[in-house]
């Protein structure tokens, strides 16, 4: 069974859900479950039954039985605070069936970093630049999509903007922001130490690959000793 930590529309779940796992997905975004949750009808039933969906703060959330795999992906673990990863992978420590396994893909931190000393030594270079474009669902007029970064006074601020763009010429804008914690590899790996993992391992892609400071990513994964 598959304890999946911000759940959010499924993005990661159905494909787990669709290879014949069980998950378990928690998330404190209620339109984004809702979201997740409509999507499942529409699955077949014997999909359905293998899939269960909290609205609950993973902090304080609790489970009947533990998980052989707990996965916090989509770069999810570095938008929390040192306290709050501590209060988490306390949480997924105790949820996990010994030899269970922990997961999580984040940014590059060596890449974040640069990009926040970029921007305090260069503020004004702060804008928006265009990632590319999609049909809305219910109009189908074009939603541009941008981003922009934020050097904020601890951590990089990251704003998604999706501008749905109008027949008239109106624009109706929606922006998604997010904080990511300025932290690095040796901190994340000291945290998983202290909280008991062995076989600790960090890679820089989803093809198993070593990380390194050119990575795209930083993918940690950590077992809870099997006695």
């Amino acid at each position: 069974m598959v304890l999946e930590v911000g759940c959010g529309h499924g993005r990661v779940a159905f494909p787990l859900l669709a290879a014949g796992r069980e998950v378990v997905g928690v998330d404190f975004d209620l339109p984004a479950l809702q979201s997740f949750r409509d999507e499942l009808e529409a699955k077949e039933l014997e999909l359905q039954k293998r899939a269960q969906i909290f609205h609950e703060d993973f902090m304080t959330f609790q489970f009947e039985s533990s998980f052989g795999t707990v996965i916090i992906p989509c770069n999810t673990y570095s938008t929390f605070t040192l306290e709050d990863r501590h209060m988490i992978i306390s949480n997924v420590y105790k949820l996990l069936s010994p030899g269970g396994v922990f997961v999580a893909s984040l940014p590059n931190p060596v890449q974040l970093k640069s990009l926040y000393d970029e921007l305090r030594v260069n503020p004004e270079d702060v804008g928006s630049d265009l990632e590319g474009s999609f049909p809305h669902p219910e109009t189908g007029n074009p939603v541009q999509v941008s981003s922009r970064l934020i050097a904020n006074e601890k951590s990089l601020g990251w704003d998604w903007i999706y501008d749905h763009l109008q027949p008239d010429g109106q624009v109706d804008r929606y922006i998604r922001s997010t904080e990511h914690y300025l932290t690095t590899q040796d901190t994340f790996r000291q945290e998983l130490i202290e909280t008991g993992f062995d076989r600790i391992r960090f890679m820089g892609d989803f093809d198993n690959s070593e990380y390194t400071e050119d990575s795209p990513y930083l993918i940690l994964s950590g077992m809870k000793p099997a006695n």
